[in-house]
């Protein structure tokens, strides 16, 4: 080997002065879920899981984003989806129901899991999924119902495929109707 090459040393320069402002690592992202995932498996009812997504938008979406007209559709929004997931501690045979349909949701595999750890890597991806969905809507620009929805949409897209699958497997609301001048009427509803 060429003694060039080892004693080949390149120059490099560090900017020491400048202060560092790296975003938030995936480190903090995991324990964020992690805490809140905890905190969701104690979640007993409504206002308690009203109060809990609200923490979950002010974490990722800032302090005053709850009491926007975005963070209360998102809050509103997230606890409808939270529904196949929330009632996963009720009992033996419903809660493995619906650990299997929520597992489904989120696309995991959860076998040789404890019970308890099924739970929570549920609850885990359920916080992944809001919290990407809150930081979508918030980066978005537009009315509220309309920033909700595209920012579930393209979360559901990354974190929760089941839902996506869900919601095409639903059939789109059919019906007779007819024209009547300038108005349509619908039959039969």
């Amino acid at each position: 080997m060429e003694r060039r090459l080892l004693d080949y040393m390149p120059d490099m320069e560090f900017a020491v002065d400048a202060p560092s402002r790296a975003a938030p690592t995936r480190g903090a992202d995991e324990q964020r879920d992690m805490a809140f995932g905890a905190a969701l498996l104690e979640v007993a009812g409504g206002a308690e899981l009203e109060s809990w997504l609200a923490e979950l938008v002010a974490s990722v979406g800032g302090a005053a984003l709850p009491a926007t007209p975005l963070g209360r559709t998102l809050i509103g929004a997230l606890k409808q989806a939270a529904e196949p997931v929330l009632p996963i501690r009720s009992g033996a045979g419903a809660g493995a129901e619906l650990k299997v349909r929520a597992a489904r949701l989120f696309g995991l595999e959860l076998e040789g899991l404890s019970a308890e750890d099924k739970e929570f890597e549920v609850a885990r991806h359920f916080v992944r999924f809001a919290g990407d969905a809150i930081a979508n809507a918030a980066a978005a620009g537009g009315e509220p119902r309309t920033q909700v929805q595209a920012a579930l949409l393209q979360s559901a897209r990354r974190y929760a495929p089941g839902l996506l699958r869900h919601a095409a497997d639903t059939p789109a609301p059919s019906g007779r109707w007819r024209r009547q001048g300038k108005h349509i009427v619908v039959l039969n509803c």
